[in-house]
Order: structure tokens, then C-alpha cells, then sequence
């Protein structure tokens, strides 16, 4: 079975054949893929799909062997390969390549001598707002009584008794009985205030919320990455370089 970069995902580890483990896969290249420094690796590694003997439970069995005799003729100027890439009892008898550095891209050139390239990080920042929760407000709805004083015209009834004198006939009432005590009820009327309460609308509270947009402070601390130039090369002697003194020397 041939692996690819669609079969091999970062974050694999990578062992020996023998079990030995290398490191962890950090990125997949299309011919290769880059295995993490660690304490067996002074910096990171590229290694070739080609090498892979076998990929189980996300971890990818790499034959060293395969990888020292594809390597063995290069030529002298690349070193040997490091011992977390030798097999046991392989020795160092035959040379091998060091895979190109990651972390510091090197190129050559024939005028100028190598170009070192250091990669210099920063942090950006990344804003997003999220809405939560900042407080309740509570409205309570409270029943207040107070006293109504109010008058309405009523009507009663009352008696008047009024004597009329005779009209002078001396024929006796016909049907009344004369010389009889005799009581007389009369019912009298008059109008109460009865009140009665019901319920009626007086108004309507609204109550909606209104967004409002406002200026928020807010701080972060950003990192970033700057190079520092040491150099720690010995200042030559007018000896050594032959009296010769930089151009402007001397001058005030």
C-alpha cells in the first residue's frame, strides 16, 4: 500500500519498525511529511512516504533502514543522520543525510555563501462579541386602596296629616262605625345607596427593551518575536590586520 498526504494527518506519531519511537508528524508535504524535534531530534525532520512499512491506531511504523540506504551516497557536506534515525546495530559506518530544517529554512548559493532564514512570530488580535446575561429588572404590579367620599339625592317618605273641618251635614258616615278605637297602618318608603365595584381598564403599561450601542474598553497583552545580533567574533589587532585601521578611526 502506497501513503499519501490524504493517509498520513498531523498529530501521528512515528516509530521504528523496531518500536523505537522518532516523533510526532507536525505537517504533510505532497512528496513528504515533517516530524516534530524532541529530545532525540535537535530540530525537525522531513521524512518520506515511501519509508512507511505500516499505519495502525494512528501511528506510523517508518523503516530507518530504508531511509539510511536511500541517503547513503549523498554526498559528505550533509553529516550523519542523528541516532534517533539509525537502527539498532547499524552503527555509523555508512553516512547518511540530515533532513533540511524546518524551523530555519536554509538555502545555498555559490557567491554569496548560505542564507539563513529565522521565521519572527507575532500575536494579532481576534475580536468577537457575545451576548450574556447582565441583569434582571423587575416590575411589581402593587394594589393600593383609597377612600371615595361621594353624596346622591335620595327620596323618603313622610306623613302629613292634615284636619279638615266638616263639611256641616249631620247624617252620620255610612259603613263607619262610630265610638270605636281603631288603628291605622300606614307603610312609608324611601330610597337607599346600595354600591357595587367592578373592575375596569384604566391603562396599560409597555415594557420592551431597547438596544443601545455604547464604547467598551477592553486590553490584551500581544507577544511578539524580534531577533537579537550578537556578535562574537574577536576584534582583530593592528598586528594582525596588518595596520590597517577602520576608514574615520581617530576622528572627533
Amino acid at each position: 500500500m502506497r501513503w499519501d498526504s490524504n493517509s498520513i494527518k498531523p498529530g501521528m506519531f512515528v516509530t521504528s519498525t523496531s518500536g523505537e519511537r522518532i516523533g510526532k508528524v507536525i505537517r504533510c508535504e505532497d512528496d513528504d511529511f515533517i516530524v516534530e524535534k524532541g529530545v532525540l531530534f535537535p530540530r525537525d525532520y522531513e521524512l518520506r512516504y515511501d519509508h512507511i512499512t505500516e499505519v495502525k491506531d494512528g501511528t506510523i511504523a517508518y523503516s530507518l533502514a530504508d531511509y539510511l540506504e536511500a541517503n547513503r551516497h549523498v554526498g559528505p557536506r550533509m553529516g550523519p543522520a542523528p541516532a534517533a534515525l539509525r537502527e539498532p546495530g547499524a552503527g555509523t559506518a555508512a553516512p547518511a543525510t540530515t533532513a533540511a530544517p524546518v524551523t530555519a529554512r536554509t538555502r545555498r548559493d555559490d557567491r554569496d555563501g548560505e542564507e539563513l532564514r529565522i521565521p519572527l512570530m507575532e500575536e494579532q488580535l481576534g475580536v468577537e462579541k457575545v451576548t450574556r446575561e447582565s441583569g434582571h429588572v423587575r416590575i411589581h404590579k402593587a394594589v393600593k386602596s383609597e377612600e371615595k367620599r361621594f353624596a346622591v339625592p335620595t327620596r323618603r317618605e313622610e306623613v302629613v296629616i292634615e284636619h279638615v273641618p266638616a263639611s256641616g251635614d249631620d247624617r252620620p258616615i255610612s259603613g263607619e262605625p262610630a265610638f270605636e278605637e281603631q288603628t291605622l297602618d300606614v307603610t312609608l318608603h324611601e330610597e337607599e345607596v346600595r354600591i357595587s365595584k367592578r373592575p375596569v381598564l384604566r391603562e396599560e403599561i409597555v415594557i420592551r427593551t431597547v438596544a443601545q450601542s455604547v464604547q467598551t474598553e477592553a486590553s490584551a497583552t500581544l507577544r511578539h518575536e524580534e531577533a537579537e545580533i550578537e556578535d562574537t567574533r574577536r576584534t582583530p589587532s593592528a598586528n594582525e590586520t596588518g595596520g590597517y585601521s577602520s576608514p574615520g578611526a581617530g576622528r572627533r
